[in-house]
Order: structure tokens, then sequence, then C-alpha cells
């Protein structure tokens, strides 16, 4: 009995500890000359070295740095192994503007794409990927099949230069999916993991 008791006293002063100031703390991202990233606690800092900086674009075109999380990364012989969380379109709702899950593949001897889903792995046995976005657009086009198809045809097994080439802007992608963000947002998301990808595996 003192053994639980004890246990609960150190848990509630734990509880308040933590609970006291927790509201006037302030977290922010400072964005430095190179990664790793440093997150800001009151006057501490932390290096953050799984996230990156892309440029956001909604479909009003408004453009917006947002941060790209690497929950997963795992160097392989051939390739490297991502999971990257993010967030594509904007015009919901807050309450149904859920970050997407890319599972990536990138080749450790050109950097190209050798493997994208968003779905599951490329073994087939894992679900690495999630689609956050809307399956139809407002005008009922199938955007999450557009999708698909566009990441089929155009970014599996694409070299670096040639996604980063593609207008992202209003361009090539949204001509192609029917002028959803989501492409274009994954279009943005991959030329930054790129950069990642390049100055720790490509050296």
């Amino acid at each position: 009995m003192k053994k639980i008791l004890s246990a609960l006293l150190i848990a509630m002063a734990l509880f308040t500890i933590v609970s006291c100031g927790g509201a006037e703390k302030s977290v922010e991202l400072e964005e430095e000359s190179s990664t790793p990233l440093t997150a800001i606690v009151d006057d501490g800092k932390i290096a953050i070295d799984n996230a990156f900086y892309y440029t956001h674009v909604s479909g009003h075109k408004d453009e917006t740095q947002r941060l790209a999380y690497i929950l997963f990364e795992y160097e392989q012989l051939e390739t490297v192994k991502y999971q990257v969380a993010y967030i594509a379109c904007t015009c919901r709702g807050a309450e149904v503007n859920y970050y997407s899950v890319a599972y990536i593949e990138l080749s450790k001897e050109d950097g190209s794409i050798a493997y994208i889903s968003y779905d599951q792995d490329s073994s087939g046995h894992y679900t690495a990927g999630m689609y956050g976005d809307s399956t139809e657009t407002w005008d009922g086009t199938p955007a999450k099949e557009l999708f698909k198809k566009f990441r089929e045809e155009k970014l599996m097994g694409a070299s670096q230069e040639s996604i980063n080439t593609m207008a992202s802007m209003h361009g090539d992608v949204d001509t192609y999916s029917g002028a959803t963000v989501t492409p274009n947002n994954a279009v943005r998301m991959l030329k930054e993991l790129f950069k990642y990808h390049n100055k720790n595996y490509m050296n």
C-alpha cells in the first residue's frame, strides 16, 4: 500500500510540474542554413533532424512554408526507405485537414524514386502510407484515383531531374490531375526530400 501511495504522489508531483505554466510555453521552429532544424522551447533548443520545409500551395494559389516530418528512415543496400508526413489539401475544414503519409524508397545510386505509395510498402505486406486527402474534388473528379495514376505514370522510377523540372504550380501536374493540389504538394515535398536524401546518402 505504501508503494502504491508513493507512486501516486510522485505521479501527481510530476503532473503538477509539467502542467504548471504549460499554457505559457511556446514551441517554434527556427529555419537555419543547414539541417537539422532547431525547435525552440522557452529558452532551450532541441535539434530536430527528421523534418524539412517545403513550399505548400493551396487551392487559391497561396504559398506557405510548411514542415514535412520523416517518421521512418531505414537505409538498405541499394535504397533508403522513408515515411514522410505532410499536409497537402488545406481547403477543407480544420477537423478533416488530415496529414498524408507517403512511403518512399529512394535509390542510393542516383537518387531516383524506386517506389512511392500512400498505402502498402514495396513488399505488399505492410501498410506504410496513408492518403489523407479527399477521394473526389468538389465537382466529382476522382482525385484519389487520378493521383494514384499520376504516381504510377509520372513518379514511380522517375529521376530527381525529371521531378525537379516539373512545373508544380498550376502547370503540368495540375493539367494531369484535374486541378487538385494533392499531386502539386507531393511533388513539392519530394523536391525537398531529395535534398535531404542527397545530403545524407549521395555524398
